[in-house]
């Protein structure tokens, strides 16, 4: 992604509605709810340009370095070769469980495989300054690494699923078909 993919937020308004319409069906198929508060968005190069082009709209941005600041801060979540991308959101709307349950977390991080046909399961990567010794950020990056074997075997997979092994939060689900493809459709671009 560079500086001639976004548009200036005049440019954005008008095609908004629609770019906003295609974004939440390419979303909808890469959100991927696992037990009952565990939210991963599996990212490529549209969510991304959406992010920079909303953000480009919401905050007026017209300076090219503002511009490049945001590309280079979004790229950062597109998935390179051989790997999958997702941004973890733990949601609890009551604050007061939302500040426990995020003590009780410590460590999900490292808990989070991706098991593909249950001949590889594959530990997510993290960013460390999202973690601390007394709590998760509600918002986590994670990184998928599959590495060229298993990202071959992840493209001829019947069955993939995510499986969180914390003491506090121990779920697994079975990507349906429609989100099996759509990780597919990324992995293979």
């Amino acid at each position: 992604m560079d500086l001639s993919h976004i548009k200036s937020y005049q440019e954005y308004s008008p095609l908004r509605a629609d770019f906003r319409r295609r974004m939440q069906e390419i979303k909808a198929l890469r959100r991927i709810l696992v037990g009952p508060y565990l939210n991963f968005l599996f990212e490529n190069h549209d969510t991304m340009l959406y992010q920079v082009q909303e953000m480009v709209y919401a905050e007026s941005i017209v300076q090219p370095a503002a511009i490049q600041h945001e590309i280079d801060t979004y790229s950062q979540m597109i998935p390179g070769s051989y790997e999958l991308k997702a941004t973890l959101l733990v949601e609890f709307n009551d604050p007061e469980t939302r500040k426990v349950k995020l003590r009780e977390l410590v460590g999900l991080q490292e808990n989070i495989q991706m098991v593909i046909d249950r001949k590889f399961s594959i530990q997510t990567l993290h960013d460390p300054s999202q973690v601390d010794n007394d709590r998760i950020s509600s918002v986590q990056f994670l990184t998928f690494p599959l590495g060229k074997e298993a990202s071959e075997a992840f493209l001829q997979a019947d069955e993939v699923q995510l499986v969180t092994s914390h003491p506090a939060c121990s779920y697994r689900h079975i990507l349906f078909p429609d989100q099996l493809a759509a990780l597919k459709e990324d992995l293979s671009s």
